[in-house]
């Protein structure tokens, strides 16, 4: 065992041992059940679990690419599993994790594989439970592909809370970048810099009179998660219809599931937000992100950025992992962000500095 250590509690009752010269948790450090109540100085040192769902809770709706009506189950899953999608439509039941290197396709999409087997369109799924802090669930799926329901994430936020929000005896933990990464495509480009909150700035040039340039700028907490990024729509341009058809995509869109931008505007507005198409990207983005598993602490500078972006800088994350970001012990400041809203009102988390 280390011998520096800061003792973490949760509410709970299970205690930890952090390994303050190696910024991890130390495997020997173990656990031990402890009383419910904390003095004052024990609440300054909380400790975030993981979470999966409380109960299982299922959907139906359309692929948006595919066309093909799909039934969906989210069901709880053991700490420490991830985001695990099961194909119950064929004989096998075969699995696939939601995991960069099963990453098989970002055209218009995400889609991941394994076997021959894929899912698609998993990147609005992926968004709400980031959004809403689930780390472990298991995606059971009737069908090839996500459905689209309304084309935002808020249906899925809402299934998660109709299904509940339960802490499990594993830590969280957080990737915490500690030196910039880059990746461009020749005039798009994604930046990762340093930063003590997750923060997003994304700018998008759109190649229409009535939207040109647009940039949104904030800091992304679960409450503002689903105020302000889940409700904004995926969307597309009614030139690019037929195109897309060809390459047997957008199959199930409709005025129903997504944005319409024709020559003289939109199509079947009004739009949720003055920026909804912006905002969309940084919802796309943050599920891209949670392909690596745990929640990203740092600032994103997105530029022109899209699926094959976001896939890039998450493979240069994962390369880079053990030198550039690492499981750490929250900061006050990521507790307040993305803990706090997460617990009762009455009780509330603080973290001391380590």
């Amino acid at each position: 065992m280390c011998f520096q250590q800061v003792i973490l509690r949760s509410d709970s009752g299970l205690w930890y041992f952090l390994c303050t010269s190696h910024r991890r948790f130390c495997p020997k450090g173990g656990g031990v059940r402890l009383p419910p109540r904390a003095s004052g100085h024990e609440k300054e040192r909380i400790l975030s679990h993981q979470r999966t769902l409380e109960r299982p809770v299922r959907c139906e709706g359309i692929g948006l690419h595919t066309g093909e009506k799909v039934s969906m189950t989210l069901y709880p899953a053991p700490a420490n599993r991830g985001v695990i999608f099961r194909r119950t439509d064929l004989p096998a039941v075969p699995t696939i994790e939601a995991r960069p290197g099963n990453v098989v396709d970002t055209q218009n999409a995400t889609t991941i594989a394994k076997g021959g087997v894929s899912v698609k369109t998993i990147e609005h799924l992926m968004s709400a439970l980031a959004g809403m802090g689930v780390d472990n669930v298991q995606v059971d799926l009737f069908g090839p592909e996500v459905p689209i329901l309304d084309g935002s994430a808020t249906p899925f936020v809402d299934l998660i809370r109709s299904a509940g929000v339960r802490r499990q005896f594993a830590p969280k933990t957080f990737l915490k970048v500690r030196q910039p990464i880059t990746v461009e495509m020749g005039t798009r480009s994604l930046r990762v810099v340093p930063s003590q909150r997750l923060k997003v700035i994304c700018t998008m040039c759109f190649d229409h009179p009535l939207l040109g340039e647009q940039t949104v700028a904030m800091e992304i907490g679960r409450d503002r998660y689903v105020r302000e990024v889940a409700p904004s729509r995926t969307y597309g341009f009614l030139r690019d219809l037929e195109t897309l058809q060809r390459m047997g995509l957008a199959k199930g869109g409709s005025l129903k599931n997504a944005l319409v931008i024709g020559a003289e505007g939109i199509l079947n507005g009004p739009l949720r937000f003055p920026d909804e198409l912006v905002r969309h990207k940084i919802l796309d983005l943050l599920g891209d992100l949670y392909l690596l598993g745990k929640p990203l602490v740092g600032t994103i500078i997105a530029h022109g950025a899209g699926h094959q972006l976001h896939l890039e800088l998450v493979r240069r994350i994962q390369e880079r992992l053990e030198a550039e970001a690492e499981p750490f012990s929250l900061s006050a400041a990521a507790v307040e962000q993305w803990v706090s809203p997460l617990l009762p009102a009455s009780r509330p988390l603080k973290a001391a500095a380590i």
